[in-house]
This record gives structure tokens, C-alpha cells and sequence, in this order.
């Protein structure tokens, strides 16, 4: 009898009957528990033995369907890094002020162990007309430590690192991100505090076990984000490589990963601030994504930094020239909505377009990033 006919049977055995399963399908049982256990703690392993400044195809993968997965709710943001084998406490970064054109919206993310840490940022949404504005809002600004960056991204950036600085300094401590104030309720995504814990304060006890041993020192932080969050993780990161208080965060900030990232500041900027951590900054471009693109030359001179990563044979290649920016805003634009109407009907799409919207979307970074079948985003 086969394992499976005999759990369906097992209601109609007798009270006293003893139920018969085969060893060897005890032990089958056991071997798959092990290896699904066993490659959970495999991809955080991974992330953190990634070597700084190395590009590794897993933590793409990772990272991209993270940068996916930050247009949903905390909990399916949560579920979807469970289900890829990084257990994790979570907790939801925003700011929403319509006035000032700022609505910046991000994932923080550790897992139980506190090792691993994952700051992911949401990009543009495309049914919000303030973070449509926030974007387009490209006068420039100047950068405490050099160069000048693109307002709106700056004022984003701004707007949230009041809420995110007190947890990148945590993380740096030690502290899981549940339990960084004494005095504040955990958000309903964290578990519920110890009782134990009162006793000496939520921040002294999550430094030490029960044997009072260290424990949560974070070794890897990454930071990503897809179109609007990509920009913000870049300037998150340059707010970190430019704040005495965290240069011990920069030690484990093993990369940033960005898709359909636009420019955010100008060639000083690039080669003084961007230089820091260019080594571990990788852009990802699909095709002609026309976001990577901007914003134009007519609206003011931006650069790239980084590793730049294109699609080449179905997957990412280092590519040594950079894209540059477009040269007019409509125009290009115009374009762009083009391309993606033109990608619908079959006989036109021997029309080749410089740019395209429709290469923009985080479903092509994610496809690129794993190769799999049709809805592997939801799996």
C-alpha cells in the first residue's frame, strides 16, 4: 500500500488497528523535510557569504522579486521572502505629505537569526499622481558632500530617513528591527515582546540570548528598489557612505541592486559621492527601457555610476558602456508609449523604437533575473 492510500484509509482502520506505513517512505518523508529546511538556511547562507562587490545571479533573483513584490501589502511582502527561504520580521517605512509632492514607500526586512537584512524601497506606482510628480520634479539640488541630485528624489529620500535612520543605526547595534524603541508598540508585522524582556528594557535584552551571549549582529545588508525605489536606494546609500555614524553599516552593505533605475544627480556627484561604493552599486537595464534613459539633456546633464547589467541570451551580462540620457522629454516619451502599443499587435513589431515604457515593467527584471515559467512572480 502506498503511504498516500494508506493516510486516506487511516479514518476507517479500526481503534485498536495498528496503521502500516513503509520505512522507506518514513524516510522519503524525512529526507524532503530536511532538504526544504536545508534550503532555507541555503539562500541566507548565500547572501551572506556574497563576496563585496560581487554580482551574484541568486541575489538577483532575491532582490528582483523583492523590488516586485514591494508594489503589495507588508504581509504578501512578508509571504513572498518566507516562501523564498528568508524568514523574516518586517517592518512598513512611509511618508505621504500631497503639498510637497512626496510619498515614499519602503520594506525593511531581517530575518529571525539577524544576520540578514534587506532595505527595499517601492518605485513609482502607476496609478499615483504624487509619485508620478515626485519624479518628474527634476530641479536640481546640491548634495551635501558633492555634485547636485534630482529634487524630487532627494526630498523623497529626505522624507523617510527620519523613520529609516534610527533603524540602519539599530541594525549597525545589533538590535532587530522589532525591538529598537523602548517605548514604542512593535508594528502588528513583529511578534509580540517577550514578558522577559520588561524586566530590563526590549533594547538591552535583544542584545544577548538566554545565556546572555551576543547575538543579531547583522553581517549583510542590501539594499534595492525597481524605477523610483532603485533611485532612492542610491541615495540612501550615499546618505550611508557620507554619515560618520554609520560607517560600521558599510562594512556589510554587500550591495545594491537596482532595476530600471533612473539618474539621480549630476557627473560631480557621480564621480565624488558615487565613487564610494560604486563597486557595490549594479544597475540592471532591460532593452530599451527608457527610464534608465532619464531624465533628458534638456531638463539638465545626469550620469550613471555603477556596474551596468543588460540582457543578453536571456539573462544578465556586464556591459561596459552605459546608457545614456535621451535628448528631449516629449519626444522620447512619445516614443516610448509608442513601443509598448506597438508590442501588442504582431504585424507592427517589426517596428524597431530607441526607448520603450513597456521594458520597464519589474515582471521583465524579475523574468531576467529566473528563468522560469509563466507566473513564477506569484510562486
Amino acid at each position: 500500500m502506498r503511504f498516500e492510500d494508506a493516510a486516506q484509509n487511516s479514518h476507517d482502520a479500526a481503534p485498536d488497528e495498528k496503521l502500516s506505513v513503509p520505512d522507506d517512505a518514513i524516510v522519503r518523508m524525512g529526507r524532503e523535510k530536511s532538504a526544504k529546511s536545508g534550503d532555507k538556511h541555503r539562500i541566507i547562507d548565500r547572501l551572506l557569504s556574497v563576496k563585496e562587490g560581487s554580482h551574484d545571479p541568486e541575489v538577483t533573483t532575491v532582490l528582483a522579486k523583492a523590488s516586485t513584490w514591494a508594489y503589495s501589502d507588508i504581509k504578501s511582502f512578508q509571504t513572498m521572502l518566507k516562501d523564498h527561504g528568508i524568514d523574516c520580521e518586517c517592518i512598513r517605512l512611509t511618508f505621504e505629505n500631497e503639498a510637497l509632492f512626496v510619498f515614499p514607500y519602503a520594506y525593511l526586512a531581517q530575518s529571525k537569526d539577524g544576520r540578514l537584512a534587506i532595505l527595499c524601497i517601492r518605485g513609482t506606482r502607476p496609478m499615483s499622481l504624487i509619485t508620478w510628480l515626485m519624479s518628474t520634479n527634476v530641479r536640481m539640488d546640491p548634495f551635501k558632500r558633492g555634485g547636485s541630485v534630482h529634487c524630487g528624489f532627494a526630498r523623497a529620500t529626505a522624507a523617510l530617513w527620519p523613520q529609516l535612520r534610527p533603524y540602519l543605526k539599530g541594525l549597525s547595534e545589533g538590535i532587530p528591527i522589532c525591538r529598537i524603541f523602548d517605548d514604542v508598540t512593535p508594528p502588528e508585522s513583529c511578534p509580540p515582546p517577550d514578558p522577559a524582556d520588561r524586566a530590563v528594557g526590549p533594547r538591552r535584552a535583544a542584545r544577548s540570548g538566554p545565556g546572555g551571549e551576543p547575538r543579531c549582529a547583522l553581517e549583510a545588508l542590501y539594499i534595492t528598489g525597481h524605477s523610483l525605489g532603485g533611485a532612492l536606494a542610491v541615495l540612501t546609500a550615499a546618505r550611508i557612505y557620507t554619515d560618520r555614524e554609520f560607517e560600521r553599516l558599510r562594512d556589510v552593505l554587500r550591495g545594491v541592486y537596482t532595476f530600471g533605475q533612473p539618474m539621480v544627480g549630476n557627473r560631480k556627484f557621480a564621480r565624488t559621492v558615487g565613487r564610494k561604493f560604486e563597486s557595490k552599486l549594479f544597475r540592471h537595464v532591460y532593452r530599451k527601457d527608457i527610464v534608465p534613459r532619464l531624465p533628458p539633456c534638456s531638463l539638465g546633464r545626469f550620469e550613471h555610476f555603477g556596474r551596468e547589467y543588460s540582457r543578453k541570451n536571456g539573462r544578465w551580462m556586464r556591459r561596459r558602456k552605459t546608457v545614456k540620457q535621451v535628448p528631449w522629454l516629449v519626444m522620447y516619451m512619445a516614443l516610448g508609449v509608442s513601443a509598448l502599443i506597438i508590442d501588442q499587435v504582431p504585424w507592427l513589431r517589426w517596428l524597431r523604437l530607441p526607448v520603450s515604457w513597456g521594458d520597464h515593467s519589474p515582471w521583465w527584471y524579475l523574468r531576467t533575473s529566473k528563468k522560469s515559467e509563466h507566473g513564477f512572480e506569484f510562486g
